[in-house]
């Protein structure tokens, strides 16, 4: 009876998120044409700012969590959590979109590969030096580091709005869901923003909400509290940018799904990662070196696939689904 109750809780939780994805990419799309976005700045820095805080929100709770309140696996948690995510995020959300192409009957993206490839070269980067930081612990070295990502999340940032500008090429989004609702005339700047809003908060509170629900069992079978928040808390906070992936991805509207991901994946690599080398020990324990081995090691496979081949292709996405669960059993292996 405890398993079920709190299965259905889990089950209300996440239909919740499901909503809050609907409302968030049924509105961002209108965002970015307002702003005369091309699709890739919309999914990858829009989207990415809202879809990005339950994740960055996690990390942040355990670190505080470790020194106000005195709970010393608060770091590990955050560790975990921190290097979790882009290896959800690049591996195996890249992985569900090749399922999603399996039942639309497809056998590659149609997306603009000189994006994709931007997207990953920044990631590749500030991912690895993220990782290396690890490995000189000294305080001035790691601090020095963290800077320098942040600064290349800036210029990341703003190359991507420079080139979503010159790319921008109008489309007709779908009809706002507030405008429907509330029976308005014209989609208006406040009307989307309010729809932003209030889709956030919907999004913030049942993705705050699921991973409680997803700690207190986890805690319940006595699961160890790294690999808690190397596996199971990402998969609920990167649940937001794998549904809006979907719901792009079957509307036809690839470089939305895909920039979502990598612009998540890019984030993921520079803020958290920076609050984690300055707030953290950030010694980092063999079997997490090796998630990063496995993060960048798939990255490489696409980015290579994607220069060679010149598409991203049905194959090439469904090898990340070895590289996930391969992983995922070594490590439950590893914690016995």
């Amino acid at each position: 009876m405890f398993f079920l109750m709190n299965g259905i809780l889990v089950l209300i939780y996440l239909l919740g998120i499901i909503l809050a994805c609907v409302l968030f990419t049924n509105v961002i799309e209108s965002l970015g044409s307002k702003l005369k976005l091309s699709n890739s700045a919309t999914g990858g820095i829009l989207a990415v700012i809202g879809t990005t805080l339950p994740e960055t929100i996690v990390p942040i709770i355990a670190i505080l969590s470790s020194f106000f309140l005195n709970k010393p696996a608060g770091l590990s948690i955050a560790q975990g959590a921190i290097v979790g995510s882009p290896f959800m995020l690049s591996v195996f959300a890249m992985s569900l979109l090749g399922i999603c192409l399996i039942f639309l009957k497809r056998k590659t993206l149609n997306i603009n590969n000189n994006t994709v490839f931007r997207f990953y070269k920044y990631f590749l980067i500030t991912y690895s030096f993220g990782i290396l930081a690890s490995f000189i612990n000294k305080f001035e070295f790691k601090f020095i580091v963290s800077l320098l990502l942040i600064i290349s999340y800036v210029f990341f940032v703003k190359r991507t709005l420079t080139k979503g500008k010159e790319d921008f090429i109008q489309e007709e989004a779908e009809e706002l869901f507030f405008k429907k609702t509330l029976k308005t005339k014209s989609e208006t700047i406040s009307l989307i923003l309010l729809q932003v809003l209030i889709s956030l908060i919907i999004l913030v509170i049942f993705s705050h909400l699921f991973v409680h629900k997803i700690a207190f069992i986890s805690e319940i079978l006595n699961l160890n509290p790294m690999i808690l928040s190397l596996i199971i808390t990402p998969f609920a906070t990167e649940l937001p940018e794998c549904i809006n992936s979907i719901i792009w991805i079957k509307a036809k509207k690839d470089d939305l799904a895909v920039s979502n991901i990598l612009g998540a994946t890019v984030f993921q690599a520079v803020i958290p990662m920076s609050i984690g080398i300055i707030f953290t020990p950030w010694i980092l324990p063999d079997f997490i070196l090796l998630n990063s081995i496995v993060v960048v090691f798939y990255s490489l496979f696409i980015t290579l696939a994607l220069l060679i081949t010149k598409h991203v292709n049905l194959l090439s996405l469904l090898s990340g689904l070895i590289f996930y669960f391969g992983y995922i059993v070594f490590i439950l292996l590893h914690s016995l």
